[in-house]
């Protein structure tokens, strides 16, 4: 039995049906499960009971009809804002990028809480793309928690209480099968679902997955934050929250290393390249802005996890919505690799 842990990367995720049905043929059972955006998605499927085949059937079914990629800057107003910005400010490529994206904006209402100043350069980020959002964004994220929650009902799975059974320990004491991320844009923090749902005045086992995934994946500038009202000082107060990505890819600290059950890790980072944006379109802007603000709240190298493979995901871009049977094809088997060379590698001793 493995802990597992699932980080996020868009449409690459699809990969995850190939580590899976490598895990299915070796066996292999799962403790704690915890994912982010895309990893929320494929770890809520998996919790679920879905099989890495019945996975394959389910992302094979999704309409990317839906998925309308024409009009960037009208449905997305910061990636006209951004060329304003550099026109103006004589700023180019990914510096034109990092200044936009730490201007100030006016009409910003996220009210946030006391941080140092480290924390404070990283809260007015967060804040600038809720205000950014606002105005809007690729999608409303309606279509794919609606999705999801088809999906998981067909599983009777509605609510949290549907995920108990799993693992207890000091990371997981509701034993919950899986569980996922996203970040407090209000707090300037990571907070992992459905267990921190209860300062918000929430009882985490009536919390719907399929909304818990749509926080954990609400990218940003793709999808709309999520907003949570907590009753606070005899009012309701809005907190927005985004892709649990954006201040950490890879929550390695979602399960616990040291309960005597082994933790192993999959990442869709890998690949030997690394593409380079142009901007020179409104989509080559969005992944930009996108890409900017992913993993800004920890270092690029900090993992405790021992066992943790790279997916080579290189071939396909995590917006690239409108794959066909040959990309896909290409990401399962990447997974299924990757799944493979760690199991054997924990197998061998190669990694002790």
């Amino acid at each position: 039995m493995f802990n597992l842990i699932l980080g996020g990367g868009g449409v690459k995720g699809i990969a995850y049906a190939g580590v899976f049905e490598e895990a299915e043929a070796r066996k292999i059972k799962w403790g704690s499960v915890v994912g982010v955006s895309a990893g929320a998605v494929a770890g809520a499927f998996l919790g679920a009971g879905y099989s890495a085949f019945q996975l394959k059937s389910v992302i094979n079914a999704f309409d990317l009809g839906k998925v309308d990629l024409s009009s960037i800057e009208e449905k997305v107003p910061a990636v006209a804002r951004y060329l304003q910005f550099i026109e103006k400010n004589r700023y180019s490529g990914m510096e034109g990028i990092y200044e936009f994206l730490n201007q100030e904006l006016p009409n910003n209402d996220v009210e946030e809480s006391m941080f140092s100043e480290e924390r404070s350069h990283i809260a007015k980020i967060l804040k600038n793309i809720v205000t950014l959002s606002k105005e809007g964004c690729l999608f409303d994220g309606d279509y794919l928690e609606s999705w999801v929650a088809r999906v998981l009902a067909a599983r009777g799975i509605v609510n949290f209480s549907a995920l108990r059974g799993g693992v207890m320990d000091k990371v997981n004491p509701r034993g919950y099968k899986v569980r996922m991320t996203a970040v407090d844009v209000n707090r300037a923090r990571v907070v992992i679902l459905p267990d921190d749902l209860v300062y918000y005045g929430i009882n985490p086992d009536w919390f719907p997955v399929a909304k818990a995934v749509r926080m954990s994946i609400s990218i940003p500038f793709v999808f709309k934050p999520v907003v949570i009202r907590r009753w606070e000082k005899g009012q309701w107060k809005k907190y927005y929250f985004v892709d649990g990505g954006v201040l950490d890819g890879f929550p390695f600290w979602g399960v616990d290393n040291n309960s005597g059950i082994p933790a192993v890790g999959f990442k869709l980072d890998g690949g030997k390249t690394k593409k380079l944006f142009s901007l020179s379109t409104p989509l080559d802007i969005l992944k930009a802005l996108v890409s900017a603000v992913h993993d800004i709240g920890v270092p690029k190298d900090a993992c405790e996890t021992k066992y943790v493979a790279s997916i080579d995901a290189s071939k396909v871009d995590f917006l690239d919505f409108h794959l066909d049977n040959e990309q896909k094809e290409y990401l399962y088997n990447s997974g299924k690799t990757a799944a493979r060379k760690l199991f054997d590698d924990i197998e061998s001793g190669v990694l002790l």
